[in-house]
């Protein structure tokens, strides 16, 4: 089953949507091997004895082969480490791999002892002493295995609640099992949590003091943040809480803003937060880096109440996501959340996208006094009683497209300035026109209704409806009461004159179909 499948519910044609992904789009792998100043062939990071301990400080696990590029043995378990990097994944960064080319890197031959290539070592927790020897293995699935073993035993047994205390205080993230049984039982449902996880420090403790510590009573995992609990989950011996507890850890190794990618689109559905809100930007736009640390900035107010997504409006993969979310390039850069479960959206009511206008955005939204994006909102009883008559999803056609009437439309937001200095010019065009016998001036709240039309543009922005006609004819003249009043004549005058011509037209065309019965019959009685 695809991932994150209720995450959009497009249309019956995409009836399940894709996946956000947990790509650190500040941080990505190619930028930040260019800054540390290291290379990458076939997935495999080409060390020297500048680069390795820079990478060594960047992961917790670092597998590297040592190999003479003269050497084919050298050369196969390379390809082999490179299919390796690809099982486990590249956005794994707790886990790096990379070669030491042993004819130009005397030093690290030297240093490592290396006697025979190819030979793989282990780095553990950024640590250059006693690496660990992998001997024997030579193909990509027996490498990966033997790693998930290693990344297995590398949970600390905690003895004590003083060595439980600083190894939590020590870790930004931490994961503690609390078990009566460390051999059997549950526990390995925890150790095979751990194999997964490589960033994570994991540490296990059968020790009641400790227990009693942190309030523990039964087989309990424990998250903790910068040495402070943010989850407690009750284990069981049960091979489905597995799938619960890798959510769980899943959720807390995310970077505080996510951008959706396809390469990493399986890692948000599992996580038990359901509501996201989502920065439609472009990346080569010049305010792509201020508005993202904006959004990081709130995104570090709301961590564990709403997942924070970036979504890059350069990609055409993305262009569904737009499409759901009624994006137009005009509303780039924009903010909006998703409930899941509910499958609900909600527009940011202001449009300057600020810290301040974010924050009340999420904070109304958790409070449940945000406005939802709807593809209607209901038609109100008294939506032509007056001058100016509002038009909603729900009658947006029947209307504007009736071809009886004449329709001029004003497309706006209710918290623009702009849009709010505006109406009352438009009231008073209504009430010009009000009597009117062919002429209709009508307002829609576009950021609140789905009207599926191509012609949206930045909001105010007014069009023309004529009578009888399926043309749209948009309005590009000055937001002032004697210009909107110019521009109506104008269309109302061609529309009579197109009338006229058409008459005529009709006209002629039944003279000439007279003309020709005439001939016809003098030419029967001839």
């Amino acid at each position: 089953m695809l991932l994150l499948q209720v995450i959009f519910l497009f249309s019956s044609s995409l009836s399940v949507a894709q996946a956000w992904g947990g790509w650190n789009f500040q941080n990505d792998r190619v930028q930040r091997l260019e800054a540390l100043g290291i290379q990458e062939e076939k997935n495999l990071l080409v060390l020297t004895a500048t680069t390795l301990p820079r990478v060594l400080n960047e992961t917790r696990f670092l597998m590297v082969e040592f190999y003479n590029p003269l050497s084919k043995q050298s050369q196969n378990l390379i390809k082999e480490m490179g299919k390796a990097v690809d099982i486990m994944g590249k956005e794994k960064t707790g886990v790096l791999f990379g070669k030491v080319n042993i004819t130009s890197e005397k030093l690290l031959e030297q240093e490592f002892a290396i006697k025979n290539v190819p030979t793989v070592k282990l780095f553990v927790e950024g640590q250059r002493q006693q690496p660990i020897d992998c001997r024997g293995v030579i193909e990509a699935a027996a490498l990966v295995a033997w790693l998930r073993n290693q990344i297995r035993l590398s949970v600390v047994l905690l003895m004590s609640r003083e060595q439980t205390k600083t190894f939590i205080n020590s870790k930004k993230l931490s994961v503690i099992g609390f078990f009566e049984d460390l051999q059997e039982g549950t526990v390995e449902l925890f150790y095979e949590l751990v194999k997964d996880f490589p960033e994570v420090p994991f540490g296990l403790t059968e020790q009641r003091n400790v227990w009693i510590l942190y309030g523990i009573t039964i087989d309990t995992m424990v998250v903790f943040q910068q040495g402070t609990i943010v989850h407690f989950e009750e284990c069981e011996e049960d091979r489905h809480i597995l799938r619960d507890l890798s959510q769980i850890v899943k959720f807390f190794t995310m970077d505080l803003v996510i951008e959706y990618n396809i390469e990493t689109m399986d890692q948000i559905y599992d996580m038990h937060i359901r509501n996201h809100i989502l920065l439609f930007i472009s990346k080569n736009s010049t305010e792509f880096g201020a508005l993202v640390k904006t959004f990081e900035s709130v995104a570090q107010e709301f961590k564990n109440k709403l997942i924070f997504l970036m979504v890059n409006t350069d990609q055409v993969d993305n262009t569904h996501v737009l499409e759901y979310f009624q994006i137009t390039s005009w509303d780039i850069p924009g903010v909006r959340i998703l409930n899941l479960t509910k499958n609900t959206r909600y527009r940011m009511p202001a449009e300057e996208i600020t810290f301040k206008n974010m924050k009340k955005f999420c904070n109304n939204f958790l409070d449940g006094l945000a406005k939802q994006q709807l593809p209607s909102e209901n038609i109100p009883k008294d939506w032509d009683t007056k001058p100016v008559k509002v038009l909603v999803g729900k009658n947006f056609k029947e209307v504007v497209f009736s071809h009886k009437r004449n329709v001029f439309v004003m497309f706006y937001a209710p918290w623009s300035y702009k849009c709010k200095s505006l109406l009352p010019v438009l009231e008073e065009l209504g009430k010009k026109y009000q009597y009117h016998e062919s002429v209709t001036i009508a307002k829609i709240d576009i950021t609140a209704n789905d009207i599926h039309q191509t012609f949206l543009e930045k909001y105010p922005f007014f069009k023309f409806f004529p009578a009888k006609s399926d043309l749209v004819v948009p309005y590009n003249g000055e937001y002032t009461l004697n210009a909107f009043i110019d521009f109506v004549e104008k269309e109302i005058k061609s529309q009579m004159e197109l009338e006229e011509w058409s008459f005529e037209e009709e006209e002629s065309d039944e003279k000439e179909d007279l003309s020709l019965q005439d001939w016809k019959k003098t030419k029967e009685e001839l």
